[in-house]
């Protein structure tokens, strides 16, 4: 890429457990997303160095607006599915920044869902236009996100916490039974052991087990293409009750945070068998909640279909810094 000629106001990034995803706002608009992995790194700070030069910057941005997958803070960002620590302080000393701002991945993805429009998303479940009210998003990737998005003035505000890790709850019989064929392995089984990458791999080998079969072991990308392709049972199998899981699970999310606005599904995981999952239990999983179906027949549910939706917040928030 060709330097810079002019200073770009930021510089954002949105840090998961397996990509680094980086870009720079400039008064243009934001540039193309580079993607780097992870593994390739051992530090934030090396990656977003490697970054800014893959982008020819010559003049630091004023700016760094970046997001990780973990629990953060002002000041400090630690994440869950990789050993990097990151601190504002010494983003600030190590390239000269104005002004640092750190967030959760799934604060900045939520920032950005009243920027998505009808081509961005694919409606799972009937066409429902929502109503005033907040958002939220739940995402299957390496972890799994979840956050919501609550009307204020002058700019609406991003609500994040950890409910990935709340626990997961069996909606009949057959899941009370896998989820204890996972919990003997593994012991307190949160949302996120079923409803991400790893989740796969526990809910394949569980039903293998239940089943008196033996299942090869395979990576999540290897179950999620021999269940699209119909190739392998057992994996087809195992993308159902995943998006069955996250039915029940979104539903849940949708109480707890009042989401009348509707319901977004997120990460890099359901984008890679969308027809299964609209094809799924999700919708009614979803809405099956006893006393509140009602309640829950009225709230939309998305598959967000933007690529890199997370930098619309990420530029959101950078433009709040003035």
């Amino acid at each position: 890429m060709t330097g810079t000629e002019h200073q770009s106001a930021a510089v954002l990034a949105d840090i998961g457990g397996t990509n680094a995803r980086f870009a720079l706002l400039r008064a243009e608009g934001t540039s193309e997303v580079l993607n780097l992995n992870v593994c390739d790194h051992k530090t934030a700070y090396d990656a977003l160095a490697a970054a800014l030069d893959r982008f020819g910057v010559q003049a630091t941005p004023q700016h760094a607006v970046l997001a990780f997958a973990g629990p953060v803070s002002p000041e400090r960002a630690l994440m869950t599915n990789t050993a990097w620590e990151t601190s504002a302080s010494d983003l600030r000393q190590r390239f000269g920044f104005h002004h640092v701002k750190l967030m959760n991945d799934y604060a900045a993805l939520a920032l950005g869902l009243i920027q998505l429009t009808a081509k961005d998303r694919r409606s799972i479940g009937p066409e429902l236009g929502g109503t005033e009210g907040p958002l939220a998003v739940v995402g299957p990737g390496s972890g799994l996100g979840v956050a919501a998005l609550l009307p204020a003035d002058p700019h609406p505000i991003p609500l994040v916490g950890e409910g990935g890790h709340a626990t997961m709850a069996a909606a009949d019989d057959h899941e009370s039974e896998l989820i204890a064929v996972i919990r003997g392995r593994l012991g307190h089984i949160s949302a996120e052991r079923l409803l991400s990458g790893p989740g796969l791999s526990n809910i394949h080998q569980a039903l293998a087990a239940l089943e008196d079969s033996r299942a090869e072991t395979i990576t999540p990308a290897e179950i999620s293409s021999r269940g699209v392709d119909g190739s392998d049972p057992l994996c087809h199998r195992t993308l159902e009750m995943f998006c069955n899981l996250l039915g029940s699970f979104a539903g849940s999310i949708a109480l707890c945070y009042g989401a009348r606005g509707g319901v977004y599904l997120g990460g890099g995981i359901l984008p890679r068998f969308p027809e299964i999952l609209a094809a799924s239990q999700f919708r009614d999983r979803f809405e099956s909640k006893g006393r509140l179906q009602s309640y829950l027949s009225t709230i939309p549910t998305w598959l967000i279909t933007r690529p890199n939706a997370a930098f619309a917040g990420l530029a959101a928030a950078a433009r709040q810094l003035g």
